[in-house]
């Protein structure tokens, strides 16, 4: 018998912050708050975002160095355009570090005095009723100090400026995309890249669980072949297609786990997180994935007509 297919989780990044335009339909621009642990939770959200964008960019200025002192004496109004982008990219950084203290420092002062009332359950209310609304109206400051409303008012202009930078910190991401595509060149962020291929495989695992059924439905086949005769052709030919479904669930948890460890596995080939390739080329990694998926999608029509075969 075979064992039934293993479903292997999809490794979740924790800390990914999602990112809102700053227009009427797609609000909040503030962070929505309800508590002390709301805060907190916002700002190691944002701590780690901000950690894994800085290794980004590191490994960015890396990978476009070489490209930088060649389009500056080559072809300057593109080293112009880099050069401004990068820029960019460090001022919103920086603000965002500068804004993400504050909240620290506004989390300890809360903390520290327990009865000044910042949070109640009116904000709470709010926040839920509120939050996917097309006016974030953010923390009640009815009944509040005066210091209390200090603090509310800092708390949303610090998380309206973490927010609009990260969206700045985006935009010129996507403009140096679009500045080396025009180039003749792909600049490529693998973790961002291994993000979407892990949700491409997510698809495939699902669809992979829904053939569950079918297998216990031949495994008990198997049984039933067996108790009659181990002999026969019928169970010979039973277990060399079951031996066959096996092999091709060995061969789907492979690429399940190449995909787990794909960000490691590409940063050893390109010595980084970032890198800059020609347009009409592919990487290792990358053409493996494309041809493991493939094999993967034929395994999932492959194995119903196995067994509808039985």
């Amino acid at each position: 018998m075979f064992q039934l297919f293993k479903v292997i989780r999809v490794s979740i990044y924790f800390g990914t912050l999602f990112l809102f335009q700053n227009c009427s339909s797609q609000l909040p621009s503030i962070w929505v708050l309800r508590d002390i642990q709301s805060l907190d939770a916002k700002v190691m959200s944002t701590v780690q975002w901000l950690k894994i964008e800085k290794s980004n960019v590191k490994f960015l200025d890396k990978a476009i160095k070489k490209k930088m002192g060649v389009y500056r004496k080559t072809n300057f109004p593109v080293y112009q355009a880099l050069e401004k982008e990068i820029e960019k990219i460090n001022k919103s950084l920086k603000n965002i570090e500068t804004n993400l203290s504050k909240q620290k420092k506004i989390a300890g002062q809360i903390r520290r005095r327990p009865k000044m009332k910042v949070f109640d359950n009116a904000s709470l209310n709010e926040s839920k009723t509120k939050l996917f609304s097309k006016k974030n109206i953010g923390i009640s400051r009815s009944g509040k100090s005066e210091r209390a409303i200090k603090i509310i008012n800092a708390l949303e202009e610090n998380s309206a400026g973490i927010i609009f930078n990260q969206q700045l910190y985006n935009n010129s991401l996507e403009q140096l995309i679009k500045i080396f595509k025009k180039e003749g060149y792909s600049l490529i962020f693998i973790r961002e890249e291994v993000k979407e291929f892990a949700q491409e495989l997510k698809g495939l695992m699902y669809e992979r669980s829904k053939l569950d059924s079918q297998l216990d439905r031949l495994n008990l086949k198997i049984s039933e072949s067996l108790l009659v005769s181990e002999e026969s052709s019928y169970s010979k030919t039973i277990l060399n297609l079951s031996q066959k479904i096996e092999g091709y669930g060995e061969q789907m948890n492979e690429f399940e786990n190449y995909v787990n460890n794909l960000e490691s596995i590409a940063g050893k080939e390109c010595k980084g997180l970032v890198y800059v390739i020609k347009n009409d080329m592919k990487k290792k990694y990358q053409n493996k994935y494309y041809n493991d998926f493939l094999n993967y999608q034929f395994i999932l029509k492959e194995i119903p007509k196995i067994v509808s075969s039985i």
